[in-house]
């Protein structure tokens, strides 16, 4: 069963709310990730923060499809477009 926060109830990433250029941050558990976070790249559809062994897809710390178990998002770098 996949949480949708962490033990202190700071809400999990979710797939659908991030973009490429939003800022991802990462708990102590990441293999290869140096630093706490970093810029949300994509890649053919696939959104992925870089680590030592190239780029930690974000979909595969969700598995309910949604909750990046993990990730937490922390700001947008690219403001949001207005219509």
């Amino acid at each position: 069963m996949t949480t949708t926060c962490d033990k202190s109830g700071r809400p999990w990433a979710k797939l659908s709310e991030l973009k490429e250029g939003d800022i991802g941050e990462v708990d102590g558990g990441f293999d290869g990730v140096t630093m706490r976070g970093g810029v949300v790249h994509s890649s053919g559809g696939r959104l992925y923060i870089l680590c030592s062994a190239g780029r930690h897809y974000l979909a595969d710390q969700a598995d309910d499809g949604e909750h990046c178990v993990g990730v937490y998002a922390v700001f947008p770098v690219k403001p949001a477009e207005t219509t």
